[in-house]
Parts: structure tokens; C-alpha cells; sequence
């Protein structure tokens, strides 16, 4: 009878005693006392208090002696931990991306900012620029003094080579100005400064062809500021359009944009099947930029220069260019010295000039 008794009391003991913890609740507490616990508290608090009520099941059930019931409380807790960590690493991520959009848009507003300081700059040295250039040639000319035959011809090449370079820039002014106060007065001036040189003067109008020149550079200038729609900069990306449009060298002077032609007609006096062509791509580039209007310059033996112009002009006029002026310069403006064996086919040729209506 008292082993009967002392057996049930141990059985009753044994009964009552704790079960073993199981080691996945001690990963449990591990994980909710972590450093990654606590930030998912603060930035992923919903998901943090599921994970949170899933480990108090875990520990109840532990307490009610559900092992298993503990076990998988505590595995489903642990993946709950686990979202929450993921969540608060989005949320930190997000905070972070809008903070560099935060610092991307300051930025950006601050090179805003620098680029219209520097767009105010470019147009300030421009215009001083321009100021000088009037100044320049607003000073007045020191005479030159007679000299002998051979520094006279010399002489007597440079005026007509100024005279021609006068008329040009002239010419271009009344591309984009036809009214320009004063242009009609210089225009009669070059006419008889023309006539001067055709007669082989004795002394030789050397500074009436530079001060022309001052003058109609002056005018193309002053036309140039006081246009209603100057394109400040438009001439550059034009020459690297043309740069990149075909087989052209183009280049920049004072009149605007230049491309070459050479070998222009053919033996019938038409334009050879090469000219046609870039004649026909000058004239689509001249249509896609309206503002700078074209004039035509036939470089060559007198005579042969008129017809040359007036097909090239009809030309472009016929590939659709609206614009268009010419001259004939002759002689005036050689490439290379007429007296070396050969140099006339370099220097026959004919310019197609895009007057930049800006500076």
C-alpha cells in the first residue's frame, strides 16, 4: 500500500513540472531584442506587433505545455520578425531616396541657377564686345604717306581687296536690314571708290577702302544688335550642322557661316551633277533656318563669273532657299598668288555664305 502511494505521488510530480524550453524561443528573444528589432518598431510598427503577438502566443503556449503548438507560434514569430526587417529596410530606403531627390532638386535649381548667371555673363561680354568693335572702328584712320610704284600696286591689290570685302559685308547688311540708316550713302561711296581703283589711280585710295570696309562692318554689326530676333549662338550649331552634312569644310568670318564650292559648271556652262547636289542640301539647310539668309559670291576670271552666279542662284532659289543675294568678287580675293603656274583653279570658286543674323 505505501509503494502503491509513493509511486502516484511521483507520477503526480512528474506531472507538474515544467516542460523543457524549446530552443527556437530563445531565437525568438534573441531576434526581438535585436538592433533590427528596434528599427522596425519605428518604421515598420504594424508588421513589429504582429511579430510581437505571434512570440506572446509562442510564450503562452509554452506555458500552457503545447509544444508543438509552441514550436510552430514560435516559427511563424520568426518569419513575422523577418518581414518586419524587410519593411523597415524599404522604409529606410525610401527615406533615403527622397532625401537625394531632396538634395538632386537643390542641386539642380542651384545649376539653374549658374547657367543663367552665365547665360547673363555671355550676353554682357558680348554686348561689350560689340562695343569695342564700334569703337575700334569709330577711331580715326592715321593717312598713309605716298611711296614708290611697287608699294602702290601692292597698295592698289590691298584696296581692291577691301573694297570687294566692303561691298560683301554690305551686302549682308541688306540681307538682314535693307533699311539700315546710312547703308544707301556707304553703298554710293563704295561705287565711286570702285570706279577710283578701276582706273589705276596714281595714289592709291588705300584709306578710303579701309574705312569702307570699317563702315560696312559697322552697319552689318549695328543690324545685327538691333534685329528683332537675334540668334546669339545660332551660327555655331549651324556650322556643325553643315560640318556633319556632308563633304563641306565650312567656316565662320564676318559675314556668318561660309561653305566652298569648287568646280561649280561643267564644260556646257550647267552645273555639274556634284555642284547640284550640295547646292540642293545647302538650300534644305537654308529652309530649316530661315533667319540667315544667303548670299552667293563667284570668285574667278571677269566674265565667267556671271553665269556661274546665276545658276547657282537659281539654283537654290529652285531647291526651295528664300533668300538669296549675290556678287561677283573677280579677282580680288585669291587664294593663292595668281602669278604661280596653276592657281586659278584654286582660286575659281564659289562661296555660299549663311548671313548669321546675330552675333
Amino acid at each position: 500500500m505505501t509503494r502503491r502511494i509513493v509511486v502516484l505521488v511521483a507520477a503526480l510530480l512528474l506531472s507538474c513540472a515544467s516542460s523543457p524550453r524549446p530552443r527556437v524561443l530563445s531565437d525568438l528573444d534573441a531576434v526581438s531584442e535585436g538592433a533590427q528589432a528596434r528599427e522596425s518598431q519605428a518604421l515598420a510598427p504594424q508588421a513589429h506587433a504582429r511579430a510581437e503577438l505571434l512570440r506572446a502566443q509562442a510564450e503562452r503556449a509554452h506555458a500552457d505545455h503545447d509544444t508543438a503548438g509552441a514550436q510552430i507560434l514560435s516559427e511563424r514569430a520568426l518569419a513575422a520578425y523577418g518581414h518586419a526587417f524587410v519593411l523597415a529596410r524599404i522604409a529606410r530606403a525610401e527615406k533615403a531616396l527622397e532625401k537625394a531627390n531632396q538634395e538632386l532638386g537643390r542641386a539642380k535649381l542651384a545649376l539653374s541657377d549658374v547657367e543663367e548667371k552665365h547665360k547673363r555673363v555671355a550676353a554682357e561680354a558680348d554686348d561689350l564686345e560689340l562695343k569695342v568693335k564700334v569703337a575700334e572702328d569709330a577711331l580715326p584712320l592715321v593717312p598713309n604717306a605716298p611711296a614708290g610704284p611697287e608699294r602702290e600696286r601692292a597698295r592698289l591689290e590691298a584696296a581692291r581687296a577691301l573694297a570687294v570685302q566692303a561691298r560683301l559685308l554690305c551686302l549682308a547688311t541688306r540681307l538682314l536690314e535693307p533699311t539700315r540708316e546710312g547703308l544707301d550713302a556707304t553703298w554710293t561711296k563704295l561705287g565711286e571708290l570702285d570706279k577710283t581703283l578701276a582706273s589705276t589711280p596714281k595714289a592709291t585710295p588705300i584709306d578710303s577702302a579701309v574705312e569702307l570696309r570699317s563702315a560696312c562692318l559697322k552697319h552689318l554689326t549695328l543690324a545685327r544688335r538691333s534685329g528683332s530676333s537675334p540668334e546669339s549662338g545660332g551660327a555655331d550649331a549651324l556650322l556643325s550642322e553643315l560640318s556633319r552634312a556632308g563633304s563641306f569644310a565650312p567656316f565662320r568670318d564676318d559675314r556668318g557661316v561660309v561653305v566652298t564650292l569648287r568646280s561649280v559648271v561643267d564644260a556646257k556652262g550647267g552645273l555639274t551633277a556634284d555642284a547640284q547636289k550640295a547646292i540642293e542640301l545647302l538650300a534644305r539647310v537654308a529652309k530649316a533656318h530661315p533667319k540667315f539668309p544667303l548670299l552667293v559670291v563667284v570668285h574667278g576670271r571677269p566674265g565667267a563669273d556671271e553665269a556661274q552666279k546665276k545658276a547657282v542662284t537659281q539654283a537654290l532659289v529652285n531647291a526651295g532657299a528664300t533668300r538669296v543675294e549675290s556678287a561677283s568678287a573677280g579677282n580680288a580675293q585669291p587664294v593663292v598668288d595668281p602669278a604661280r603656274p596653276g592657281s586659278q583653279a584654286r582660286n575659281d570658286r564659289v562661296e555660299i555664305v549663311f548671313v548669321a543674323p546675330g552675333n
